[in-house]
């Protein structure tokens, strides 16, 4: 009769399967230790994943995740409402800013956006507002201006382009 035995990590020396009583002791023992390891951590079974929960003192069920998530990390307002500022310094731009800028003000855009983000820059006071691609291109360029008091431009990111396009 064959004994059927979890792969080995360390196979049992030849020497010590000769003898029936000791080569069922290390092919038990390897099976046991190959089991502990897949629950202490080393699989992905409900046992090893209960073992390395994380305990917190508050409810971080599927409902209330996002609350939680946001106590660490701002996340843009995908739902098309923009957040309006207005700013009379340099600034660096969040997705979904509609930025009021005044007093010759260097916007700078997001350094790591995200696919479909868009901004809004307006010139406040008709001073010239530097707009600045922060590693990508604005139109084709590094950095642009906006002069005219009033004037308003969307920019939208393209993520293929790895560009802001002005519309």
């Amino acid at each position: 009769m064959v004994t059927k035995v979890d792969p080995f990590l360390h196979p049992i020396p030849p020497e010590l399967l000769k003898n029936k009583e000791t080569r069922s002791f290390f092919e038990y023992f390897t099976r046991w230790a190959h089991d502990m390891w897949v629950r202490s951590g080393g699989g992905d079974d409900e046992i090893a994943a209960e073992a390395t929960r994380e305990l917190f003192p508050w409810d971080i069920t599927e409902q209330h995740f996002d609350n939680v998530s946001n106590l660490f990390q701002w996340q843009p307002d995908t739902s098309g409402q923009f957040r309006a500022v207005t700013i009379a310094a340099d600034y660096t731009a969040l997705s979904f800013d509609f930025i009021n800028a005044t007093t010759g003000s260097t916007i700078t855009f997001p350094e790591y956006p995200q696919e479909n983000d868009i901004i809004v820059i307006r010139n406040g006071d008709g001073s010239r507002i530097k707009l600045n691609g922060n590693g990508k291109t604005i139109n084709g360029s590094s950095a642009g201006e906006l002069r005219l008091k009033s004037t308003s431009i969307e920019f939208y990111y393209f993520i293929d382009s790895d560009e802001w396009v002005a519309k």
